[in-house]
């Protein structure tokens, strides 16, 4: 008899393969792994590199299908979008957004945030700006509509403040401060500079502007227009402030009226000093009290007298109206005829011709 071991124990074998794939199934795909302990097709682990995204293929498996920036976005607050990449300030070369975006791709998300904020957007644009800047890469609508907003809203603050210059380059000045994130220091800093400024004032700053010449004139002083302007432009882009300006006219006061010096400088004006002078002015010239300026030499004398001992004094009110009698124009007036008509009567009164 023919020997059949052999051929038996290879249908055994044939037999259990069988029997295995009965139990396998048929692979979804071959890129599929059979878990020999579940008994069932799987797929294998979803790889975790860096921050690329997989999609699955039966015959491939996991296939990376791009950089996913969502964790990039957050970190930023703002899309790296291609628009953002592809900027030849602030995209492209050193120093630029795209190494940032190769770094995160690369899976080094520590390197990628480093390199941003050492990147010329973040550097020279600062948080605010450069989220303003991607705005209007990102989304030019929504930019558009926040400037012009923002626009309005200077405008108006402007207006009110009395600031004059030409439209399309205060529309300029702005579209430029928005973008930068200027505060409103800076921003008018960069106003009085235009060349369309030319300390053309109106509202707040030329009611500031009549102030310091009120308050010049109080303290007996006057100053030329260009020196008013000069002084509503550095008010406007607080290069000063009105406080300062009144302290400056006080020392100058001070400085021209020796003599009062100690009151001027405690806040007495010279109005206030030069009152009884100008009474007697008044009475015995008879003029206006309101009418006597402080180019008057009659009262600037008296106001930097000098008294004997060669320092400056105030001027006693006696020597002060007599003083008044030599003036020119007291021979015009009523006193001086009734003087005159009263030291000629008692002459002829002395000399018994009445």
């Amino acid at each position: 008899m023919a020997d059949l071991s052999g051929f038996r124990a290879a249908e055994a074998v044939s037999a259990a393969d069988i029997a295995g794939d009965a139990v396998k199934g048929m692979s979804p795909g071959s890129a599929w792994v059979f878990n020999e302990k579940t008994k069932k097709w799987e797929k294998p682990a979803k790889p975790t590199q860096g921050n690329k995204t997989y999609t699955w293929d039966d015959n491939n498996g996991w296939v990376a299908s791009g950089v996913d920036t969502s964790g990039l976005t957050a970190s930023l607050g703002f899309v790296l979008s291609r628009a953002l990449l592809d900027d030849p300030t602030y995209g492209k070369g050193p120093g630029g957004l795209q190494e940032v975006y190769d770094l995160w791709a690369a899976g080094d998300q520590t390197a990628a945030l480093n390199a941003y904020f050492q990147s010329n957007y973040y550097l020279k644009l600062g948080k605010t700006a450069a989220s303003r800047f991607a705005l209007s890469k990102n989304q030019p609508e929504v930019y558009a509509a926040d400037e012009a907003a923002y626009i309005s809203n200077q405008k108006n603050r402007l207006f009110k403040l009395g600031v004059r210059v030409e439209d399309a380059e205060l529309t300029d000045l702005l579209k430029k401060a928005y973008s930068g994130n200027l505060t409103d220091t800076q921003l008018d800093s960069s106003i009085a500079l235009s060349n369309d400024f030319g300390g053309k004032f109106g509202g707040t700053i030329l009611s500031q502007i009549q102030d310091f010449k009120n308050t010049a004139r109080s303290y007996g002083l006057s100053y030329t227009e260009a020196k008013y302007n000069q002084w509503g432009a550095d008010l406007f882009a607080n290069r000063i402030t009105d406080s300062e300006v009144e302290e400056l006219i006080k020392t100058e006061s001070a400085s021209k009226y020796p003599a009062f010096a100690d009151q001027i400088m405690k806040g007495v004006t010279v109005d206030a000093l030069a009152s009884a002078y100008k009474s007697s002015m008044a009475t015995l010239l008879e003029i206006d009290a309101d009418s006597i300026g402080y180019d008057d030499p009659t009262l600037n004398k008296a106001l930097q007298y000098i008294g004997p001992d060669g320092k400056p004094t105030s001027k006693p009110l006696w020597q002060f109206e007599s003083d008044l009698r030599s003036d020119p124009r007291w021979q015009f007036t009523n006193n001086a005829r009734d003087s005159i008509d009263s030291m000629q009567y008692k002459v002829m009164k002395d000399w018994g011709l009445m």
